[in-house]
This record gives C-alpha cells, structure tokens and sequence, in this order.
C-alpha cells in the first residue's frame, strides 16, 4: 500500500482564548529579505490527504489545513469560525488552480452547509474539486435544491455525518458518495451504519478519520469502499502485521467490558494472552489513543482507556482479526508460561527487579516468532519502558537474564539454569517452584 509523506497537524485552541479576534493562521517563514513564494506560503497551510479503495490504490485526495481551529459547537462565534477555515481552504483551491498544480488532479474539500450556498464555489472547475457537506434530517430542505443545481452542473458532492433517516434518500441519490467518522464508533454500530446507508441509497461509503490497523482492518471486512486518516501517512514499514487473536477470549472480555468489571477482574483476563496484550499496546501507540507515555502497566492502559474505548476496541478488534493458529496457540502459552514464572521470581531474586516488567518481557518474548520477524522491528511500535525494550530487543540488562533463565527451564539444560540461575541471585528450589506453578497457570487459561 502506498503511504503519504506524514503531514504533521495542529490543533488551535479557540475556546480557551480570552481575545475576541481569533487568529486562524500564523505562519514563520524566513524569506531573508525575499518576497514570500506563494507555493511555500500553501504548503505551510495545506496538505493532501489520500483516499484509498479496497484495492489499495489512491482515488482521491482531501484537501486540508495543516492548522486546524478546535473549538466547541456552542461557541459564540462558531459559523465565523467554520467559514475562515473554508475560506482558507479555498484560496489554496484557487492557488492550486491558477499555478496549473491541479493538473487534471481532483481534490476533495469539505465545507459547511453556509459556503455550500456561496456562488464563489462555482468559480473552480468541476473536474478539479468535490465538496463534502454535513447533512442531517434538517438540512435536507435547504441543501437538496443547491445540491441538485451543482450536481446539474457537473459537480460531485460527498456527505458527511448522514442521519439514518428514510428523509436522507433524495440527498444520498445525489451524493456520489457517503463519510463515515469511524474514530467515534464500535465495530457493531459501523457494521449496522453501513448496512443502513446502503438501503438509503448510498452509492459508496467511504471510512474517515482511520487512525490504527485494527481499525482498517475491521472497516474492510464490513464493508466499506474506501479508507482515509493517519494510519495511512505512518512511515513505510510500520504497518507490520499483527498477532491473529483468540476471538473467544475477545468475546469473554466484551462480556466483561460490558457489564462494567473491575478493570483489575479484565486485567487478569487480559494479561494472559500475550498476542491481545502486544495488539492493545499497539492500539495505545496510535494517534488518538490518549496514552502519550510509555507503559508501564497493562493497568496503567486500561485505566487511561475506560470501559468505552476499550469496548471500542475490542468490538474493532473481532472484527479485524483472523483465525488463530495452532503453532501460535503453542506460543502463546509458552508466553504466558515464561511470564508468570519471570513473575514469581521477581519476589524471590536479590536484584531488585519490577516484577511487572518481568511479566511483560516474557509475555512478549514469543512475538517475533509470532509475527515472523526480528525483535527491533516487532517492538518498534510498542512505547515499552527502556529496561523491557533492552531485554526483548537486545537481550541486555537484568531482565535478560531471567528470559535467559526461563529459555535454559524449557530446554532442561542444567548447565544453563544453574549460570542464569546465579546470574539473577536465584535459589535452584525457587526456580522449580516457579516454573512449577507457572505451567500450572498457563494449563488453566486454556489457550
């Protein structure tokens, strides 16, 4: 799949401001005493966005601001809000236009319903711009004559934020196509959105505002015709696949989920699957998630996620993932094995050791294999703490040497437990004791 350069975007905070003039733009451009190019002035502004079909291939682009106003949908000056962002959008079209950068090229730009009506937006050409507009229920009566005479006229119109309504259907038989902000809902409501803009009428449905692989990958299997966020301007090379999941256990934790368990009860069920765990990890690393530091704990996620996003996630997840396979049940409990027993030992070692990051170093410890890669690139997406990325990566530091300890348990070399068993200040009793206990463990989760 292609990927987009990453264009950075930020967000300007409107609301906390105590002006009353709103600064939409500030741009620092060194020109040493030269006149400001126009095209260095538009890309400091705009960037492009790609649309992608179930083919992977790029059938459009939205035009977009690099900077962004954030305010609420209460504030005082909201529609002079919305309309500098347009006009913004705008001039960079008619930029775009009268330097020939178009270039036959269509660009996608989404407007409000107030700048839909203006007649400026007939003065770009049809074969170079679409105009996505919100519509609801109440919008229908003054949006569908405009819509009419642009679509008569040769323009496309996208819709965004569609009500499930029969009163859509004259909107959706003009659209040539339908958004849906997938960021905000659960696999089970996407899949139900879908199904109900298809029988209203939708010609092509297309998945906005995707910002993780879990996400993607669910939004194709329900249906979707074509895919656009972040996820797609990431760095060539980290899209690596995932661990395929156990989807009972997925299921269990939904139930869990649902009926609002102690996140300590979902914890323990969690943090027996070493492929759920590197997944939701994964999940934490993508823009949006609201975990911006690196992880301590399983607990530390969950508690920043909450019931919502984590039920979000799971219903994604079910969705998205495949058949588990038989050698990656046998890994998986080999991972659950190692890491209760580096666990155990934490208590037991005269290094002091952090026994949940010894649990995590042994959980992960089989995802190269799993994923059929090298360490560095199975953990390049994982924000772990410095001593877990050591051992997993490097096989350096204290935590290495209890992986050590555990690899020399399944090989039953003696030889090798008793040097890793010195090395981590470790009694030969203690490590039977542990390894004991440990395959007891991982026997009962039934994986």
């Amino acid at each position: 799949m292609r990927h987009e350069a990453n264009n950075e975007t930020r967000i300007v905070n409107t609301v906390a401001s105590e002006w009353r003039g709103v600064t939409t733009h500030m741009l620092a451009i060194e020109t040493n005493g030269l006149k400001s190019r126009q095209d260095e002035i538009r890309d400091r502004l705009l960037s492009q966005q790609a649309i992608y079909n179930a083919a992977s291939q790029t059938i459009g682009q939205e035009l977009t601001l690099r900077v962004k106003l954030a305010f609420s949908t209460n504030h005082t000056n909201l529609s002079k809000l919305r309309n500098a962002e347009d006009e913004t959008l705008l001039a960079g079209l008619y930029s775009l236009a009268e330097d020939g950068a178009l270039n036959g090229k269509t660009l996608l730009v989404s407007v409000s319903a107030t700048t839909l009506m203006s007649p400026e937006i007939e003065y770009l050409s049809q074969q170079n711009v679409m105009y996505a507009v919100q519509a609801g229920v109440n919008d229908v009566a003054t949006l569908l004559p405009r819509i009419t005479q642009l679509v008569a006229s040769g323009y496309h119109i996208v819709l965004d934020e569609v009500a499930h309504d029969d009163a859509m259907r004259p909107l959706l038989a003009l659209a040539s196509q339908v958004r849906v902000d997938v960021s905000r809902h659960d696999a089970i409501h996407l899949e139900s959105t879908v199904r109900s803009l298809r029988s209203l009428g939708a010609k092509q449905v297309i998945a906005m505002n995707i910002a993780e692989e879990d996400t993607f990958n669910a939004c194709q299997k329900l249906g979707f015709d074509a895919f656009q966020g972040s996820y797609f301007s990431q760095p060539e090379g980290s899209h690596a696949s995932a661990p395929a999941v156990n989807r009972l256990r997925v299921l269990e934790l939904m139930d869990r989920v649902i009926a609002h368990a102690d996140m300590s009860e979902i914890e323990s069920l969690l943090k027996m699957d070493a492929a759920l765990c590197y997944r939701l990890l994964r999940f934490t690393n993508s823009a949006g998630s609201g975990v911006a530091q690196p992880v301590a704990s399983i607990a530390q996620v969950l508690r920043s996620m909450g019931h919502a996003t984590l039920y979000r996630w799971l219903t994604l997840l079910l969705h998205a993932s495949g058949t588990l396979e038989r050698d990656h049940s046998v890994l998986l409990k080999r991972a659950l094995t190692r890491a209760c027993f580096m666990q155990a030992l934490a208590g037991k070692s005269l290094h002091a050791t952090q026994a949940e990051e010894l649990y995590q170093v042994g959980l992960f410890s089989v995802m190269k294999d799993m994923l059929g890669t090298d360490a560095s690139s199975a953990f390049s997406r994982l924000d772990l703490n410095e001593s877990v990325k050591q051992a997993l990566v490097h096989g350096v530091g204290s935590h290495a040497g209890f992986l050590e300890l555990a690899l020399a348990c399944e090989a039953d070399d003696e030889a090798r437990i008793q040097q890793a068993s010195a090395q981590c200040l470790v009694t030969y009793i203690d490590v039977n004791i542990a390894m004991i206990n440990a395959l007891i463990i991982a026997e009962e989760a039934a994986l």
